[in-house]
């Protein structure tokens, strides 16, 4: 995926080297949210960002993730 500056780390939760802890979900008491979530490729280190559903999705009714692609086979 491209365009993403933060692709290890999540935008939303605890502290730590990834943004990430089981203790401190994403709004949960202490939590922290980083101002440009389209930047980050991890939502809350389970789930991604809507900026990279948004990549997936594309790639899949495009083509640079399957071939042929998707609206192709669906006369779309």
């Amino acid at each position: 995926m491209t365009g993403f500056t933060e692709s290890l780390k999540a935008c939303c939760g605890g502290e730590g080297p990834y943004n990430f802890s089981p203790s401190v979900l994403c709004g949960g008491t202490g939590f922290n949210l980083w101002s440009d979530p389209s930047e980050y490729i991890d939502w809350d280190g389970i789930h991604l960002t809507e900026a990279a559903y948004h990549q997936i999705a594309n790639g899949v009714l495009y083509g640079s993730y399957s071939m042929p692609p998707l609206f192709s086979l669906i006369g779309v």
